[in-house]
């Protein structure tokens, strides 16, 4: 087959010295392969099988797990540093755990891209990760109810607060309900503008209770390594 292009979401060892890697590629979506020998010490020092380096490659096989066959770096890689690369690392996870496989998806490959591009550029990584997963969301068919209400079909109001339920939409919430989200900041997040500091605190809150929703209760890795960053960060 000819090289697509692909970026390494996760790898891990595999027997001796070769890996199992999960890659996304623009034409043929989540792939998993086995990369043979790359964990010998030379090809090791050479390798550039890593996270957040854009890629050519190709493989050969059938099946859920193929064999890579040809790998090069593409260009230079992103370079994310601090919490930035934390940030790549969830979104990472997030596309492992929730993409199926040989699905191209190449409007989320080229947003995936993106979103690496302005994580190095230190833009704000909250609007970006927010960004970033309502894309993926709609990707997968989970696409987020952000204009109506979806119990009286009412369009919704800034003004009004709404238990918010992942396969069915927004609710106008009674005053006693806790986890709600206002009219104003599900607006922000169709528009995809006007965002303040509460409105991206109450999407953030949405997004993980959705994303949870769809994970079925598998954990994601990289958000306990953000709670203990966040725990040892010294206090103002």
């Amino acid at each position: 087959m000819e090289l697509t292009a692909a970026f390494v979401l996760h790898h891990r060892p595999y027997r001796e010295t070769s890996l199992l890697v999960d890659v996304l590629s623009r034409d043929y979506g989540r792939v998993s392969l086995v990369a043979r020998g790359q964990r010998q010490s030379k090809k090791r020092k050479q390798s550039v099988m890593q996270p957040f380096q854009p890629l050519w490659l190709n493989w050969f096989g059938y099946g859920e797990l193929v064999t890579l066959q040809q790998v090069e770096a593409a260009e230079a890689g992103y370079r994310l540093l601090g919490n930035a690369s934390l940030c790549g690392l969830y979104l990472n996870e997030l596309l492992v755990k929730l993409l199926p496989l040989h699905e191209a998806e190449p409007e989320l490959f080229d947003s995936y891209r993106q979103t690496l591009r302005a994580l190095q550029g230190q833009d704000d990584p909250q609007l970006i990760l927010r960004l970033f997963e309502k894309q993926l969301l709609a990707q997968l068919g989970y696409g987020l109810q952000l204009d109506v209400d979806a119990g009286s079909g009412q369009p919704l109001n800034d003004a009004l607060n709404y238990r918010y339920q992942p396969d069915s939409g927004p609710y106008q919430a009674d005053a006693e309900a806790t986890m709600t989200i206002s009219g104003r900041s599900l607006r922000h997040l169709r528009e995809e503008q006007g965002f303040d500091e509460q409105s991206l605190k109450q999407i953030k809150t949405l997004m993980r209770t959705v994303i949870n929703y769809y994970l079925g209760g598998r954990p994601l890795h990289s958000r306990q390594l953000f709670a203990g960053l966040n725990q040892y960060k010294p206090k103002s």
